[in-house]
């Protein structure tokens, strides 16, 4: 079973909806009650956001959904069975992210699971109103940030994190001098490749630290999904692979398996898809050195520093 699991990823099926059935996983498969347990989900109101939401809901999760529509979210917390909070806030710009995490951290509310899902791949070279390039502050400043302004909360108790990032990270390296592809002509596929990349290193780079905290940390890569974003953003792969495109649900099981799960209660520093660790390389190209991660790192602390408080930035 490992060798055609293996099989199924090198021939690029195993990120379809075929993949998902091959490996016998079900969107309807319960896990573990995570009853009374504070979620809170990024980018919540489509797609696998919305998906992971629904189901950490209807598994007796208190899900925190943030996303920047008031509408979507008075909509999703309307029609989702079980307790949803929806909180308003732009991603993409990190004062909004401070007031966001700030607020919940002011509430006294424990968080027990934090999903970082939003991301964007907008067509242009676009800068926010904070100096930023946008595809770098929504998918990875914002979500470094974010994190660990909430880390008071998630302190209180062991909690997981989940990093959704993509496989279209398997195309690019780390990179510490261009990190916000603000170099040479700008490339929507390569600029997101690159922030998925990044969250892939990021949650490495935490696992340690964190781990001393009661914190486990993973990327996950959620397959070829059916969603809005490919829609928009990748016209011309959506035409070729509709016919095999994940569902939302399935797209967000491992997400939801990450945060809910006995069996992922102890792991850390990985990258799953479908519930399993995989390779965070597939190139030869795309390894990094030592002092790459460094630099990477230290180049993520000094623009996310305005926005943190001396003892969160490292």
């Amino acid at each position: 079973m490992a060798l055609i699991d293996t099989g199924l990823d090198a021939t690029l099926v195993g990120y379809t909806s075929a993949g998902f059935a091959a490996r016998r996983l079900s969107v309807d498969e319960p896990f573990p009650a995570v009853s009374g347990k504070h979620v809170l989900v990024t980018g919540a109101t489509r797609g696998i956001g919305r998906a992971a939401v629904e189901r950490l809901a209807s598994n007796g999760a208190v899900v925190h959904a943030v996303g920047r529509n008031e509408d979507a979210l008075a909509q999703l917390v309307e029609e989702t069975a079980g307790t949803v909070v929806a909180h308003t806030a732009d991603l993409s710009l990190l004062e909004s992210v401070v007031g966001l995490a700030d607020d919940y951290v002011a509430s006294g509310q424990p968080l027990h699971g934090l999903v970082n899902n939003v991301g964007v791949m907008p067509p242009s070279r676009t800068i926010t109103a904070e100096g930023f390039e946008l595809t770098y502050a929504t998918n990875l400043l914002g979500q470094y940030v974010l994190t660990r302004r909430l880390l008071p909360a998630l302190e209180v108790e062991p909690s997981r994190i989940v990093m959704v990032s993509s496989g279209g990270m398997y195309s690019a390296g780390l990179t510490a001098d261009n990190i916000d592809s603000s170099e040479g002509p700008y490339a929507p596929t390569e600029a997101y490749a690159r922030t998925k990349r990044g969250q892939v290193v990021l949650a490495s780079e935490w696992a340690s630290t964190m781990g001393e905290q009661g914190i486990t940390i993973n990327a996950m890569h959620p397959g070829w999904v059916d969603t809005e974003g490919v829609r928009d953003s990748l016209p011309r792969f959506y035409r070729l692979t509709r016919p095999f495109l994940r569902t939302a649900e399935q797209g967000a099981d491992t997400i939801v398996w990450l945060i809910a799960s006995d069996e992922s209660s102890d792991a850390t520093g990985e990258f799953f898809h479908d519930r399993l660790a995989r390779p965070v390389h597939r190139l030869k190209r795309t390894h990094d050195e030592p002092d790459t991660r460094r630099a990477f790192m230290e180049q993520l602390a000094d623009d996310a520093a305005p926005f943190l408080a001396p003892q969160q930035e490292n």
